[in-house]
């Protein structure tokens, strides 16, 4: 059966996933790091795109890019080409590494803009690996005046009003960890990783206890995990229960 088409947006800004095959470890060091994001630059100088904001994971890579004349395909398979036949060569694999078609969804708004930035950047702090400030693999530290070269931070500093206002903004807690309402950013996380920051966001003892809850409470915890961009069938594997029963208890919640 042929793939959809990739949903495409009038903005021109996307946020985008790449993942790895099987959930695989993309980056074993830092050398593997600084040689996806050489690329990274080259494919951006290349095909005209901007770089808004990334951040490295071990199995994953976020991006916010600008894309007004249709080249973010070409310039992430540039990067993923060069990259996938390096990282395969180093550990003996054969074939891509990366995922194919990867995930993106285009971004509309300037809320959606500034909050998928934010997103981006916590990406290490809900991974319990260290503070977004300290992260050395995202643009945060772009953003904070500490690097250059690959990020084109001036926008959205404009946005925030400057260095302070995107420190400020950084630092709200009400969405920083969780996908902008209305996406479906939530559809590229293993259960492992969804859970996890269902866990931030209803707290452990809900969903563990989720079926000695009343009607009310479930329904409840269904709507805010759903509002934070939880799709209904990994609701249903968190708290173990039937996609339909998920389904109803979001209506009663």
């Amino acid at each position: 059966m042929p793939k959809a088409a990739r949903k495409k947006g009038e903005s021109g800004f996307y946020h985008v996933v790449p993942k790895g095959i099987a959930d695989m470890i993309l980056f074993e060091d830092d050398g593997d790091r600084s040689l996806y994001l050489k690329w990274l630059r080259e494919a951006k100088d290349e095909a005209g795109i901007m770089v808004h904001a990334y951040c490295l994971m071990s199995n994953h890579v976020h991006l916010v890019l600008e894309d007004r004349d249709d080249h973010m395909a070409e310039a992430l398979k540039y990067v993923h080409e060069r990259y996938g036949a390096y990282y395969a060569e180093q550990v003996g694999r054969r074939g891509g590494i990366f995922r194919r078609p990867f995930w993106s969804e285009p971004i509309e708004s300037d809320e959606h803009l500034l909050c998928a930035v934010r997103y981006v950047h916590a990406n290490p702090t809900a991974a319990g690996i260290c503070p977004a400030a300290a992260y050395e693999w995202s643009s945060a530290k772009d953003y904070l005046g500490r690097s250059g070269g690959l990020t084109d931070s001036e926008l959205v500093l404009d946005m925030c009003g400057g260095r302070d206002g995107f420190v400020s903004f950084s630092r709200a807690s009400n969405m920083t960890a969780w996908a902008f309402p209305g996406s479906r950013l939530r559809s590229h996380l293993t259960d492992e990783e969804a859970l996890r920051m269902a866990k931030e966001i209803v707290g452990e003892e809900k969903l563990q206890g989720f079926a000695s809850l009343s009607g009310a409470e479930r329904g409840d915890v269904v709507v805010l995990l759903k509002s934070r961009g939880f799709q209904t069938n990994q609701i249903a594997r968190m708290v173990g229960m039937s996609e339909s029963y998920v389904r109803k208890a979001s209506v009663c919640g």
